[in-house]
């Protein structure tokens, strides 16, 4: 094997490694509903996975030039690739359980304002509940 190849592949282990770290830390931000320490992981997310993105794709431009093509990943980067794919299976799962929550949370506060629409209105009148039916109301007892 090729010491380019060797170097692009330990840069491909390294990117896998550095990619799982940042998931498993979002996947327990995930579990735990902490929305804001996600999205600061975000940047350094994408960092992470364009320059992972970059070594396979450089790796593949190898292999390509020398004629390799059968030339299988390291056994180690294959563990640490389906490592990968398993958080990325936990991470959807996480990521869709946490939309279901914020939706039935929105859910319950819209059911609660529709339910609080009616009253008397500011000129001690009762007002019935009226769904948004246009921009003016106009009132008779002006």
């Amino acid at each position: 094997m090729s010491a380019t190849l060797s170097k692009q592949e330990i840069l491909i282990l390294r990117g896998f490694q550095k990619v799982c770290r940042i998931l498993e830390k979002e996947n327990d931000f995930l579990a735990t509903m902490k929305f804001q320490k996600i999205t600061d992981l975000l940047p350094v997310k994408r960092k992470e996975i364009a320059d992972l993105e970059k070594a396979l794709a450089e790796r593949q431009k190898i292999i390509t030039a020398t004629g390799r093509n059968d030339t299988p990943l390291p056994t180690e980067t294959v563990k640490i690739a389906q490592e990968f794919k398993q958080l990325i299976a936990l991470n959807e799962k996480r990521l869709q359980q946490a939309i279901n929550t914020q939706n039935t949370v929105i859910q319950l506060i819209l059911d609660a304002a529709q339910e609080s629409v009616t009253g008397y209105a500011a000129s001690g009148h009762y007002a019935p509940a009226y769904k948004a039916q246009g921009a003016v109301t106009l009132r008779n007892d002006v």
